[in-house]
């Protein structure tokens, strides 16, 4: 899906992967071919974004350039291919489908999981008996493990439809539940992305006329009207904003976060990335100091909790004092 200045292969981030998605659905759907500058006001996204995702989908799908006057490219996908006749797979490549179809277990009931389990069935559909008995023994290989998952099942057309609106940006009419509330509201919105983080999907737009990024549960989502009208991307920095967040939420106060991790426990938090700008120090005695600018209060405390007595936070000092009174509220609780 692409490569480095030194001509190794570099792995698309979900990002690129569900924008592309998202393309190949918007001219699965076409009855005319796209130019690049449609696709791209589609998308919200720039002329040169939209030319790479296409010449990747040339590449690896029945995407096709025409011609329209003299310099101006549509594009459109070729209906009368049959790329089951045209495209082998090895058997990591199989292997790598079942763990895409694992991995998303707790996605049942969406367009992506849907699109997965038809992509597996016309491949079966070609195999023999004997074949589809080593698919079975490789499917073994990655075992689906969800917990913690919300059941989309219910919200399956709900979810497609959003799926449709931000592929085309078309306005919508949302109806949203805030449980900690117990109320049902009504939004105007403008979908901008679906984001899939710890076993759950996130809508992020931008509500009535706000120029702010909101971000909204999906099983909280009641009922979803799609309206025909399209609307212009706003000027939000989408990414920027993903980037930004400790976990999916952001808010407006950011502060500069530090946290001190005990040596029996520091390993755990070294060994992974837990946000892109973090920044780790580890002492002589094993101890690492964890570094990183964020507003998720209500992230990181929960996180910094779940180590027990071998994490303290350290500053900033508002949410070092919301912490101890969370511990004293625990202490009286449990006696």
């Amino acid at each position: 899906m692409g490569s480095t200045s030194n001509g190794v292969e570099r792995r698309p981030d979900s990002q690129q992967l569900v924008r592309q998605w998202a393309l190949l659905r918007l001219l699965a759907d076409a009855s005319e071919p796209y130019g690049v500058k449609q696709l791209a006001d589609q998308l919200g996204v720039s002329k040169a974004t939209i030319e790479r995702d296409l010449a990747t989908l040339e590449r690896d799908f029945a995407v096709i350039e025409e011609s329209v006057g003299k310099q101006k490219k549509a594009y459109r996908i070729d209906q009368k291919i049959r790329a089951l006749e045209t495209i082998t797979f090895g058997t990591t490549e199989l292997l790598a489908i079942f763990a895409a179809q694992a991995s998303m277990a707790g996605l049942v009931g969406t367009p992506i999981h849907d699109d997965l389990q038809s992509v597996m069935l016309k491949i079966r559909g070609f195999l023999s008996p004997r074949h589809n008995g080593g698919l079975d023994a490789l499917s073994r290989v990655f075992v689906p493990h969800a917990r913690g998952h919300v059941d989309y099942e219910p919200q399956r057309e709900l979810i497609d439809q959003l799926v449709d609106a931000i592929a085309r940006r078309r306005r919508c009419v949302i109806d949203y539940h805030a449980a900690w509330k117990g109320t049902t509201r009504r939004h105007e919105a403008r979908p901008l992305r679906l984001v899939w983080h710890r076993s759950a999907l996130y809508l992020m737009g931008c509500l009535g006329e706000h120029e702010r990024i909101t971000t909204l549960a999906v099983h909280r989502i009641k009922e979803v009207e799609v309206r025909p009208e399209a609307f212009a991307a706003p000027k939000v920095d989408l990414d920027g904003h993903i980037h930004k967040a400790f976990g999916i939420f952001v808010s407006d106060q950011e502060e500069d976060v530090e946290i001190v991790f005990d040596a029996e426990i520091s390993w755990r938090v070294d060994e992974r990335t837990f946000h892109p700008d973090e920044r780790k120090q580890r002492d002589a005695d094993g101890r690492l100091h964890y570094f990183v600018r964020s507003s998720a209060q209500w992230e990181i405390i929960p996180w910094v909790q779940s180590f027990g007595p071998l994490a303290e936070l350290v500053s900033p000092a508002s949410w070092r004092e919301s912490l101890k009174a969370n511990v004293a509220a625990m202490t009286a609780r449990y006696g």
